[in-house]
């Protein structure tokens, strides 16, 4: 019909819809979000780069690299930014969900002070209204995308500037990016598709860049630039963190115990309030584990043990190829290897991490 227009997808074949697919929506309306949150943090104020310093080797990075670093670098920024709501979020909840627990115990035991029940409920109500708000401003979602997007640019900055991605080549080598999992996060693959699209395709890398991004992006295990000091850092810190976890859990445990065999043994040559204290204690111990054990889950400390450990073993193996050689392909092919390697290890992330979203109700 005149003045009509339809959507025709790949995934539709030659269906045409009147409106614009819900996927489609979803994808463009994250683009726009991410710009509003870049407006709305960042606004005018350029963002310093931190991937560039002084001292490079080499050609001047050009544009296309300076674009990709700004686009790291506000995706960073936000990610640092949400990844503080998120966690002040999961502290408040799940403290306010253990005073609730300690108010009811205390009711429990102590049944005269009717106030305890409007203490209840306003902890109750504190902690959904700070649910409602994570939810309805999307704190949690927001980190896990723009840490993700983050990641995938930091691969993408130092394959261009290493030369990995030819410069006269239109593929993408990250076409494949999150393209199997939930279709909200193609989103980010347009992002890098769009910084790609800047890519100058007469302009060849300068090969005196690769020792600077093996030694900047790779690194070595006891240094602080790179991946493979990062990843190091983060398994030793997650293990230490899950290994408190679970010493939590066995000293409630047999400190409950115990205190159930002095109110066995001791029952009649202690008082009232002193059985009453004890039971409060009782009470609380467990509460304070399952409440350490929740918050490791929902961060998915013992997961990312593996899974940081294997990345670490992932840098460390390829440090020794490129130390092994100074053949310029051979580098470049180790480097692409790594990236498609470090790509894999977001997407892994970030569908761990959707999984756990922080639910208010109960511990669990």
């Amino acid at each position: 019909l005149p003045l009509s227009c339809s959507w025709i997808t790949s995934e539709s074949g030659k269906t045409a819809w009147p409106n614009l697919p819900a996927s489609y929506a979803i994808m463009l309306d994250s683009l726009q979000q991410f710009e509003r949150d870049r407006r709305r943090y960042l606004g005018s104020h350029p963002v310093p780069g931190t991937m560039l310093d002084e001292g490079l080797p080499g050609r001047p990075p050009s544009a296309s690299v300076k674009f990709v670093e700004y686009l790291f670098d506000v995706a960073d920024h936000l990610a640092i930014h949400y990844q503080a709501q998120v966690n002040r979020n999961l502290y408040g909840i799940y403290g306010l969900a253990t005073l609730m627990g300690l108010v009811f115990i205390l009711y429990s035991e102590y049944s005269e002070p009717h106030w305890l029940l409007w203490l209840f409920l306003g902890l109750f109500a504190a902690g959904v209204a700070l649910h409602i708000t994570a939810n309805r401003r999307e704190w949690h979602r927001k980190y896990l995308d723009y840490r993700a997007l983050a990641e995938a640019l930091r691969v993408q900055f130092y394959w261009h500037l290493s030369g990995v991605v030819e410069s006269r080549s239109v593929a993408f080598a990250y076409e494949n990016f999150l393209q199997k999992q939930d279709v909200e996060l193609g989103w980010i693959r347009h992002v890098m598709r769009a910084a790609s699209l800047h890519r100058s395709r007469n302009l060849e890398a300068d090969p005196a860049w690769v020792p600077w991004v093996i030694q900047r992006w790779v690194g070595d295990a006891v240094g602080k630039d790179g991946q493979l000091s990062y990843y190091t850092r983060k398994a030793a810190q997650n293990s230490r963190n899950f290994h408190r976890t679970e010493m939590l859990g066995s000293i409630c445990l047999w400190t409950g115990i115990s205190i159930a065999v002095v109110l066995g043994l001791l029952n009649q040559r202690i008082s009232e309030s002193q059985q009453q204290l004890l039971m409060v204690l009782i009470g609380i111990l467990p509460l304070l584990a399952g409440v350490r054990d929740t918050i490791s889950h929902k961060r998915a400390e013992k997961e990312l043990i593996k899974q940081y450990r294997f990345m670490a073993r992932v840098f460390s193996n390829a440090r020794d190829l490129l130390n092994q050689s100074q053949d310029l392909a051979f580098q470049r092919r180790v480097l692409k290897a790594l990236g498609e390697a470090a790509l894999d290890e977001g997407a892994e992330w970030i569908l761990m991490h959707r999984a756990r979203p922080l639910e208010h109700g109960g511990l669990g």
